[in-house]
């Protein structure tokens, strides 16, 4: 790790980019072709010991591009062809366990659904086994490689600790033990909760303060922040680590900030002290592809079964109830502050303002008689299913807000922002409308934090007794 403060860019390298991932890709094809031929060859050894011969070697031939092809597809869905990251050990060893475990269950998938080939369960087994074992070489070779490269001064990441005192020189002393992580630091980051000034003199300077991030990026070229204040107010770092994304830098963590937010965060290791990463809010692209394709899955059977059951007769009580649309349309702000125009049964009067604070009561007197029970079962955002087809929506997701309400946001807040609105999300199958501002927003930012397939289902299957119960529903 080098230390000498310079203010000049980080020079270019593969390791930053995306080129060692698409190598290892292309060797992946070769490494799941050679598990499945030599499973079939190991098997075939152990015929003498075996109570019946394995069959012939043409039919696995023959399903072999279905097995490379799950291989790989398992492999980027456990981001094991993100090489950029610094994984510690253990964090390295869950993912590969999980990856060889899922391997596993999918051939054994496959297998049931082909019988008439009669692949043989114990080639299964074999390949899964032995191509655990070409994942964990493959990628410790890559660990290795990129050690070397950063021991010569290659693709060295610059970074920058926020923090002066006992902990951020404690930072600055582990990283300088293990050039091996690959940072390059630029200096301490001066924040006005650690006064401790000393850092100056533990061989790295003070470069700026913390209100200073934007020429601190542009003069010294940082891409990622350490974080090592150990007394910052929930807002204070909130504000921190959200003025650092909009940056672009990676944020990490040195102590235990963030509450419920990083409940479920992934503990990684630095150098030799525990940090935790946290994410963007978006998605590696096969999860995105994932998630794209459950939402139209839902979306579209739901817009079927709303059209053809609830439509005409929600339609047809609208217009009895009270004059003006069936429908409201409102701009709302979506994913990376995009506006788009949001839909939704009218429950209002139409004297009601546009853009006004949402009924927190179920006798406000904005709302029309029909109006009140599609809000208490939810019915009147089902037309926001044409929004999800649309691609402005998810199925899950934090509730997209009006644009005077964003433009109030503070720079935490915009977070979220970093993800797709939904229908549904964490705050309103837990607590709905009767929970305060401030906990909807800890529960929108942690399903940011640990969104994922499973966790959508879940909100889904959770929503269903949430809307019955209508607790909480204005």
């Amino acid at each position: 790790m080098k230390t000498d403060g310079l203010p000049r860019l980080p020079a270019r390298s593969i390791w930053k980019t995306n080129l060692p991932g698409a190598i290892l890709f292309v060797f992946d094809v070769a490494g799941f072709s050679a598990a499945w031929s030599a499973a079939w060859h190991l098997r075939r050894w152990l015929n003498p010991w075996m109570e019946l011969p394995i069959n012939e070697f043409e039919p696995y031939t023959r399903v072999a591009p279905v097995m490379v092809a799950v291989g790989l597809l398992n492999c980027a869905l456990f981001g094991l062809y993100r090489v950029r990251g610094r994984l510690a050990a253990l964090t390295r060893w869950d993912q590969l366990l999980k990856a060889g475990y899922h391997y596993l269950l999918y051939l054994m998938v496959v297998g049931y659904f082909l019988k008439e080939l009669d692949l043989g369960r114990s080639v299964i087994f074999l390949a899964a086994a032995v191509a655990f074992v070409y994942l964990y070489a493959s990628r410790s070779a890559l660990r290795a490689l990129k050690a070397g490269a950063f021991a010569r001064g290659h693709g060295l990441v610059r970074a920058a600790i926020v923090g002066t005192g006992k902990l951020a020189r404690e930072v600055k002393e582990s990283l300088y033990h293990h050039p091996e992580v690959g940072f390059e630091l630029a200096g301490f980051v001066r924040h006005p909760n650690d006064p401790d000034n000393e850092a100056a003199a533990n061989g790295l300077a003070i470069i700026g303060e913390a209100g200073e991030i934007d020429d601190l990026v542009r003069e010294h070229g940082i891409e990622e922040l350490f974080i090592a204040v150990p007394h910052l107010t929930p807002t204070e770092q909130l504000n921190l680590i959200s003025l650092g994304r909009t940056r672009g830098l990676k944020i990490q963590l040195v102590s235990n900030l963030f509450g419920v937010i990083t409940a479920r965060a992934k503990v990684d290791e630095i150098a030799a002290f525990p940090v935790i990463p946290l994410r963007d809010g978006h998605l590696p692209w096969p999860q995105a592809v994932v998630k794209r394709a459950f939402d139209l899955a839902v979306a579209t059977v739901g817009t079927l079964a709303w059209l053809l059951f609830f439509h005409w007769w929600i339609a047809l009580w609208i217009r009895l109830d009270s004059a003006g649309p069936v429908i409201f349309r409102q701009t709302r702000i979506g994913r990376d502050g995009q506006p788009f125009e949001f839909l939704k049964y009218r429950t209002m009067h139409v004297a009601a303002k546009q853009y006004d604070v949402a009924p927190t009561a179920a006798d406000d007197p904005r709302i029309t008689r029909a109006g009140r029970w599609l809000r208490k079962t939810s019915l009147d955002e089902l037309p926001q299913l044409v929004n999800v087809l649309r691609g402005d929506m998810s199925m899950v997701g934090p509730r997209p807000e009006m644009p005077f309400i964003v433009e109030r946001y503070e720079e935490w807040e915009k977070r979220r922002l970093d993800v797709k609105p939904g229908i549904t999300g964490l705050w309103q199958v837990i607590g709905r409308k009767n929970l305060p501002l401030h906990l909807n927003m800890e529960y929108d930012f942690y399903y940011i934090m640990n969104q994922s397939l499973l966790l959508d289902i879940e909100i889904l299957i959770r929503t269903v007794p949430a809307v019955l119960k209508g607790k909480g529903a204005f």
